[in-house]
């Protein structure tokens, strides 16, 4: 493994680079998958906790990883921090986008993991930043802060979610008692009205700063939580379904034909089969216009879910009817 920092920005912000070493006996190794890494802190320290050990971890899944410790209020002033840190978090991304050759990484496969204040700044550069990563891994995540509860004013992320938002990975724990897990519920919420692809875990136990959850890391303020360890693997699998691109939600196949499987909507838009409704089953024209959100499924699925709203002879006239349309 080769180990190299880079300077960011003007504030001593620095990026320090985990390289596996190519061979060939392991010829993957020579274009990898890279994960950018953005501990947390409030935005007045980089954790250690959140730093290196995740950046272990992902190595061992194959990653090539790079930890920023962008400024904080230790190293700059407090008025300036989130617009250096923001510019440093940008110029990591150019910066391995530029060398991605030289780095052994997939400039295509580069995903961002941000925890606490670092996952504000992850989810940032995601919905913010001039290069975006393919994903976001947002453990613990500060969107949305009134004021200036941190010293300083910061953007409310809530607000920035646009279509070309990357899919994210949320995890959060129930007991957070910095930051609510209500939060990266909010966000999730607002990925799923724009179809952006999104996994979300809010474990039952554990408090804010739970990291890897791994034994080594722990301390008094953040005990061990095996509970929570999980996440790692799930956000793994998670990437490797954004990185080939697979459907994570396969869309139904449109039924074509004239009959009680053709959505609701579609048979109501169309003048034939609207007169036949109207003729021979004008209770379901009524329904939808109480219901206009039962336009989207078909009338067998309203007559399941419904427990048999409609008289089963009048459905098969219905279909019958529908039938000779086609």
């Amino acid at each position: 493994m080769k180990i190299t920092q880079i300077p960011m920005g003007a504030h001593n912000a620095q990026l320090t680079c985990y390289l596996q070493d190519p061979c060939t006996e392991m010829p993957a190794l020579d274009r990898c998958p890279a994960i950018l890494i953005f501990p947390g802190g409030a935005y007045a320290f980089c954790s250690d906790r959140e730093a290196d050990p995740v950046a272990l971890a992902f190595l061992n899944a194959g990653y090539n990883a790079f930890v920023l410790r962008y400024s904080v209020s230790q190293n700059c002033p407090v008025e300036e921090v989130y617009t250096n840190a923001f510019a440093e978090a940008q110029e990591a991304m150019d910066y391995l986008h530029q060398n991605a050759g030289d780095l052994h990484i997939d400039p295509e496969q580069i995903a961002v993991v941000g925890f606490s204040a670092g996952g504000h700044l992850a989810a940032s550069v995601g919905t913010m930043g001039r290069v975006r990563p393919a994903a976001m891994l947002l453990g613990y995540a500060v969107f949305s802060i009134p004021g200036k509860a941190l010293g300083m004013e910061l953007p409310d992320l809530l607000q920035q979610v646009d279509d070309q938002t990357p899919p994210a990975f949320l995890f959060a724990a129930q007991g957070d008692h910095l930051v609510p897990a209500t939060q990266s519920l909010q966000f999730a919420t607002l990925l799923a009205e724009r179809k952006i692809p999104y996994e979300m875990h809010i474990f039952a136990y554990g408090d804010h700063g739970f990291s890897t959850g791994s034994r080594h890391i722990a301390n008094p303020q953040n005990p061990e939580n095996p509970e929570s360890a999980v996440w790692q693997g799930m956000a793994l699998g998670f990437l490797n379904h954004i990185f080939n691109h697979d459907v994570l939600v396969p869309a139904p196949e449109e039924v074509r034909e004239f009959c009680l499987d053709m959505k609701i909507g579609t048979l109501l838009d169309t003048p034939q089969s609207a007169a036949l409704i109207q003729q021979l089953l004008p209770e379901l024209a009524q329904y939808v216009q109480q219901e206009p959100g039962s336009r989207g499924i078909s009338v067998n699925d309203l007559q399941f879910y419904s427990n048999k709203m409609f008289d089963e002879e009048k459905l098969a006239a219905l279909n019958e009817a529908l039938a000779k349309l086609n």
